[in-house]
């Protein structure tokens, strides 16, 4: 082989080699490309996935809040009612105590009212009845 033959054969696999290089490196560049493009559509995804996850969790919290307001508010309700109750309870209670110990004045006045009568007449009789013994 001469030497041009050699520089030719020399030139040749280095053409070849750097070729080769060229195209490991864009199968490298691909590669990176590519990966790069995965990791990016799953960091979308995922971006996604906490987005409706803190959107659901948002709408729990928001419904929960709504029910302890309407429970609340329903708790609110009752008290009232039941304070109403209890007043107008009190209220009736007072007025059948008042009635009771205006009935109870009553009766003991009349029975005090029917004792002096009957007293009356027992000393009208006792001296009805001495006068007619001759006492």
């Amino acid at each position: 082989m001469t030497d041009n033959d050699q520089v030719a054969s020399l030139t040749r696999t280095i053409v070849a080699m750097r070729e080769e290089m060229e195209r490991m490196q864009a199968v490298r560049q691909e590669s990176v490309q590519q990966a790069i493009a995965d990791a990016s559509q799953e960091i979308a995804h995922l971006k996604a996935t906490v987005v409706a996850m803190r959107e659901q969790m948002e709408q729990i919290n928001f419904e929960k809040q709504e029910g302890i307001q309407q429970a609340t508010v329903a708790a609110n309700d009752e008290i009232a009612q039941l304070k109403a109750t209890i007043l107008g309870l009190r209220e009736e209670l007072e007025r059948a105590n008042f009635q009771y110990r205006s009935d109870l004045e009553e009766t003991r006045r009349g029975a005090r009212d029917e004792h002096t009568q009957l007293q009356e007449m027992i000393s009208v009789l006792r001296t009805q009845l001495e006068k007619a013994n001759g006492r």
